[in-house]
C-alpha cells in the first residue's frame, strides 16, 4: 500500500495524451495527486487557479512551449519546481532549463523509476522549504515576542527611574 501525498500536487504537462496518461497513472499509484495538461497554457491556467509544487513539463508544444511556461509562472510564484522531460535534449536546452532553476532535465526514452526517484527528490526539497519557512515564521514570532518584553522592561526601568528621582521646585 502506498503512502498517500494529498497535500503534495503535480502537473504533468504533455502535448502527447499517451504518455501524459501513463505519468498521470503511473504516478497517482505513488500516492501523489496529480492532474495533467496538454500545453503551457493549459497548464498556466490550471496553475493559476490552484498552484502544484511540482510540474513535468515536456518541452515542445502547441500553443506554448514548457520553457516560456516556467518563465511566465516563475514570474509570480517562485515555490513550484519544475522537471522538463523532452524528447529533442540539446545541450543549449539543458543549460536554459538550469538557468531558469529547473530540478531536474530528462531525455525520452526515460525509466519510470528514474522520474519516480527525481519526484521523491522534489518531494524532499519541497517539504524541507516549507519546514524552514514555518521555523523562520516561528522565528518570527519569538523575536516580536521578546521584542516586546524588552520594551516593556525597559519601559518599567524608565518609570521606576522617574519616581525615584526627587521632583525640582
Amino acid at each position: 500500500m502506498t503512502k498517500s501525498n494529498d497535500d503534495f500536487r503535480i502537473l504533468v504537462v504533455d502535448d502527447n495524451r499517451e504518455l501524459r496518461e501513463i505519468l498521470e497513472e503511473y504516478l497517482k499509484g505513488e500516492g501523489d495527486n496529480v492532474e495533467g495538461a496538454s500545453n503551457g497554457k493549459d497548464a498556466l491556467e490550471k496553475h493559476s487557479n490552484n498552484r502544484y509544487d511540482l510540474i513535468i513539463t515536456d518541452l515542445n508544444m502547441p500553443e506554448m512551449a514548457g520553457m516560456e511556461m516556467i518563465k511566465t509562472i516563475q514570474k509570480e510564484n517562485d515555490a513550484t519546481e519544475f522537471v522538463i522531460i523532452t524528447g529533442y535534449a540539446s545541450i543549449d536546452s539543458a543549460v536554459e532549463a538550469i538557468k531558469l532553476g529547473a530540478f531536474d532535465y530528462i531525455v525520452k526514452p526515460f525509466r519510470m523509476e528514474e522520474l519516480k526517484v527525481v519526484v521523491k527528490n522534489v518531494r524532499e526539497k519541497i517539504r524541507l522549504k516549507k519546514l524552514n519557512a514555518q521555523l523562520y515564521e516561528t522565528l518570527r514570532s519569538f523575536y516580536g515576542e521578546i521584542e516586546r518584553y524588552r520594551q516593556n522592561t525597559i519601559d518599567a526601568v524608565g518609570a521606576n527611574e522617574n519616581k525615584e528621582k526627587p521632583t525640582e521646585v
